[in-house]
């Protein structure tokens, strides 16, 4: 079951407490997961966290896979963003949200959508909301390390990380030298795994984010239909846009509807976020 090599990375995935891991419900991070468990003997030391901040958008593959980690390996903290003092609630895979509801409930407080230069939906649902929840447990969220599962092979995410002086950050598969297909080959070892749709990366995280390449959103508008209503639902709401340089999520599925996919072989076009796979 071993993740990493320990002889060999061991102390790069043995994160000094106090710690959080970023889990975002996909394969790499999962891999991570794992490395840091091996690394400490098989469990998450004191002063370590492990935490799934969900926006409601996931798809049901994503939250099966965090139930199925959290049965077999550690607990998995679920958490989701909600306008109030508090500013967020513990939930669990039967209570968690299915609709996006705390992603709308953001959006209606902010009265306007996030797009790629203002990524509120990432500041807030995910890394403000883990930074609460570590406060409420006794942390100083400026001295807890988050442990973000980017690899070798995403260095100029990694890069971008390593100089934001407002966050303390740990990558240890890009210190180890971890790529996606070093990933993808454990995973095909394991008696479990991730079960997105025709194994299509392209339905991780938000189903329908923004930030995906066109060809992923078509896939998954081709797929799944109805998962883009809830997006052509909030540009109608707000009258706004995700994407001004796009045709809006209504303009988007009636192509895919009626002519098929019409954007292919271009995921490299994805844009970088905190939101790992």
């Amino acid at each position: 079951m071993s993740a990493a090599n320990i002889e060999t990375h061991g102390d790069v995935f043995r994160i000094p407490t106090p710690f959080y891991v970023s889990f975002s419900g996909g394969r790499t991070s999962g891999f991570m997961l794992r490395s840091v468990l091996d690394a400490y003997g098989g469990s998450i030391p004191d002063g370590g966290h492990v935490l799934f901040a969900n926006t409601g958008r996931e798809h049901e593959s994503t939250l099966e896979f965090v139930r199925e980690v959290g049965r077999r390996w550690c607990a998995v903290t679920w958490l989701e963003w909600r306008d109030g003092d508090r500013a967020y609630a513990v939930v669990d895979f039967d209570t968690a949200s299915r609709n996006g509801e705390p992603f709308a409930a953001l959006i209606r407080k902010k009265r306007y959508l996030p797009n790629p230069v203002a990524r509120f939906c990432t500041s807030d649902l995910k890394v403000r909301t883990m930074q609460r929840y570590l406060k409420d447990c006794g942390c100083d969220p400026d001295e807890v390390t988050a442990v973000l599962g980017l690899r070798f092979d995403e260095m100029r995410r990694v890069m971008k990380l390593k100089t934001d002086p407002t966050r303390c950050v740990s990558m240890p598969l890009a210190d180890a030298g971890i790529t996606r297909e070093l990933v993808n080959a454990w995973w095909s070892r394991q008696d479990f795994d991730l079960a997105l749709p025709d194994n299509d990366t392209a339905f991780g995280n938000c189903d329908l984010c923004f930030l995906k390449a066109r060809d992923r959103l078509d896939r998954v508008m081709v797929s799944s239909p109805l998962a883009a209503e809830w997006w052509c639902n909030m540009e109608s709401e707000t009258g706004g846009t995700f994407r001004s340089d796009r045709p809006t999520y209504r303009q988007m599925l009636t192509q895919v509807t009626l002519q098929g996919r019409l954007f292919q072989g271009s995921d490299d076009d994805t844009i970088p976020c905190d939101c790992t796979e």
